[in-house]
């Protein structure tokens, strides 16, 4: 397995000295996003995952889950720019939570749009790149929901994990989404996850879910399995 890891420009709101930048995905003039990156099984795979920490997470949390991806794929795991109070990075300012629905919103579009300049810009630079998954937990799920409906022309497939859904389609012309969620989560609504997955479903959008039982706002072996299967699928080969 080849593992070149490379960060490129992050605009923290902190002291930390920013990583080196890799001059292929930042452009001046323009805020860029950390990103860690690397290629599984193959210097040119055609296909790309890109996944989204949580809250006081950190990009190598997903080093553990695609250690044993088992065929070719680039992945990009881009870092939160604001530095969490306690350890890790996040998305959004400290006022997110008191914002409302819109401004939520407002929000997780800012930064779906810079995680979407990193997918185009990486794309731009592979041009053998075919195929490419999103995903991410909680704060990172709700920005990879906006990318499978904002972006369809970058992304073909989804996976976000207990989070908000925050966001209408505007149309019919979306990417692929299943939806992962515990039971049981204290901070998302598993039944109105359920609920607005069946009504956008019946409105012809390829978005599902699956439901874990008695899972909180958290990941198991046995959703993470799930997730590793459903993403190999969509990321495969052809």
């Amino acid at each position: 397995m080849k593992r070149l890891v490379i960060l490129v420009a992050v605009a923290a709101c902190s002291g930390r000295a920013a990583p080196p930048v890799d001059p292929t995905l930042a452009r001046a003039g323009e805020p860029a996003l950390a990103a860690k990156t690397y290629t599984i099984g193959g210097d040119a795979p055609t296909s790309l995952l890109v996944a989204l920490h949580y809250s006081s997470g950190t990009p190598e949390m997903w080093d553990e889950f695609v250690a044993d991806w088992g065929a070719p794929v680039r992945v990009v795991f881009p870092q939160g720019p604001v530095v969490h109070r306690k350890t890790g990075y996040t998305w959004f300012s400290p006022d997110h939570e008191q914002k409302d629905v819109a401004g939520k919103l407002a929000d997780v579009e800012q930064m779906t749009a810079r995680v979407a300049r990193l997918i185009r810009e990486t794309r731009e630079a592979h041009p053998e790149i075919q195929r490419v998954a999103v995903t991410g937990f909680s704060y990172g799920g709700d920005i990879a929901w906006l990318l499978a409906v904002r972006y369809p022309e970058l992304v073909d497939f989804a996976v976000p994990m207990g989070s908000r859904l925050i966001g209408d389609p505007t149309n019919n012309n979306v990417a692929r989404v299943h939806v992962l969620q515990g039971e049981v989560d204290k901070i998302i609504d598993a039944k109105a996850t359920a609920t607005r997955v069946s009504a956008l479903a019946k409105r012809g959008l390829p978005v599902s879910v699956t439901i874990y039982p008695g899972l909180g706002h958290d990941l198991s072996p046995a959703l993470m399995a799930d997730w590793l299967a459903s993403l190999r699928a969509a990321l495969a080969p052809r």
